[in-house]
């Protein structure tokens, strides 16, 4: 859909832990936006119209409102503004925008999503999009990467998913792990190294520059073809 000039309001928030808030919003004019999993809006973050992308994270099945996720700790220019907001009170949105979005009717033989940090949230739009929505029967697997196990979210929800649908396999990563943290640990490169990789799938990546080229290179070295990697520089 052609991006549009829209108004929304917050409807709630959610603090998930000090770093990570997920904010909800109902759209206003117009009252209903369809987009892809994938892409994000452009919200007016100042008076001087200042401008930040962000990712939805929520299933396109809901045109109604749409939901992101922002990490506040670097305290910027727009985590301050969303951190402003008070409840009701209405933002100027340029949206549905990107391209970064899975097509139907793809060759990609599974679907892989390799994320660090905040660019969980497209990945959170996907996932629930094939899955719930679509029925996807393809193998979806997710390869998450955060520092501390107090920065997870979400993995009750994730994991739920993978019990509901055996086709998912999540596999959270820590750098910093506890000494009893049971999965991955090291980096998402770690991670990926160590498991059994399918080249005929379809490799999404979603954080960090210097994840995204790391994530990449060892993917080459493992068989995939780069018009097989599809990737967001999402900071």
């Amino acid at each position: 859909m052609p991006p549009q000039k829209c108004r929304a309001k917050l409807a709630d928030k959610i603090q998930l832990n000090p770093k990570f808030v997920q904010y909800f919003f109902e759209w206003v004019e117009p009252v209903s936006v369809i987009f892809h999993a994938g892409q994000y809006i452009s919200m007016q973050v100042s008076d001087r119209g200042e401008r930040r992308p962000y990712s939805i994270c929520s299933a396109p099945e809901n045109t109604h409102g749409f939901e992101l996720l922002v990490d506040i700790s670097p305290q910027g220019v727009g985590s301050r503004y969303l951190e402003s907001l008070a409840f009701g009170q209405e933002v100027s949105v340029l949206g549905p925008l990107g391209v970064f979005t899975i097509y139907d009717g793809s060759e990609e033989a599974g679907l892989t999503f390799v994320a660090t940090g905040a660019g969980i949230a497209p990945f959170r739009s996907m996932i629930l999009d094939q899955l719930q929505t679509k029925d996807g029967s393809r193998e979806i697997s997710l390869y998450w990467g955060l520092r501390e196990a107090e920065h997870l979210f979400w993995e009750a929800d994730f994991a739920e998913l993978a019990d509901s649908f055996p086709n998912f396999h999540f596999h959270p990563t820590l750098s910093r792990a506890p000494i009893e943290w049971p999965l991955c640990k090291g980096r998402v490169t770690d991670c990926l190294t160590v498991h059994s990789l399918l080249p005929a799938a379809g490799y999404y990546l979603c954080g960090n520059q210097e994840m995204v080229k790391e994530v990449a290179e060892l993917l080459q070295t493992k068989g995939v073809v780069s018009n097989r990697i599809h990737h967001e520089n999402f900071y």
